[in-house]
């Protein structure tokens, strides 16, 4: 599917419709213990598209991704780096939250990958930033660990450039770690201004 010039009305239809289809997904047992289903916002038409793991109980709560202290953290740095909202989608690997928070299963992130791949393909990000190791080590194919894949630049199939960084989680609980994750968001900003005319 290619996007075409000023269809902005033609993403947001694709991904309103395939949401409500989501909306009946019983392809694993999350959907019994959910709340809301966490789709994705942001700009239909991104540039950027970032992704993350699964919604935790305030994602679930409010039906809408990253709301919570880690996505308090993201939602700062971007706006610390001036990076428009306008710019860019957040997304998670699964869209209903795993019970406790627990870690993602292989089986619900194979249940749920094929929606996230829809999305991207809606949207038709150029960039892709994908937060943690979950979300790395699934759109990459690869067991290779975050503390060794984070900011580095990875071309993905039809030229989209990934970069990955730590999850805003595990920057709470590891303060260490925030340099290297803003350092990592200055990349995609780097990336962002070398594929886009626009200035920031």
């Amino acid at each position: 599917m290619k996007k075409k010039e000023g269809s902005f009305s033609d993403s947001a239809f694709l991904l309103h419709k395939l949401q409500e289809e989501i909306k009946n997904c019983q392809k694993c047992p999350l959907y019994r213990t959910r709340t809301n289903l966490v789709f994705g916002e942001g700009n239909p038409d991104a540039i950027l598209i970032i992704v993350g793991e699964a919604p935790g109980k305030d994602e679930d709560l409010q039906g809408r991704p990253f709301v919570g202290a880690a996505g308090k953290l993201l939602r700062e740095s971007l706006r610390y780096l001036e990076i428009p909202e306008d710019k860019f989608y957040i997304a998670n690997i699964l869209k209903c939250r795993p019970p406790g928070n627990r870690d993602p299963k292989p089986e619900e992130i194979a249940c749920c990958l094929p929606y996230l791949k829809r999305q991207i393909q809606i949207i038709q990000p150029k960039i892709i930033c994908s937060l943690g190791k979950f979300s790395t080590q699934t759109l990459l194919n690869t067991t290779r660990g975050i503390t060794y894949l984070r900011g580095q630049k990875f071309t993905l199939p039809h030229g989209k450039i990934l970069i990955p960084t730590y999850h805003p989680a595990a920057c709470i609980y590891r303060p260490p770690w925030r340099k290297q994750f803003m350092a990592d968001l200055k990349k995609v900003k780097q990336e962002l201004e070398r594929l886009s005319s626009t200035s920031y």
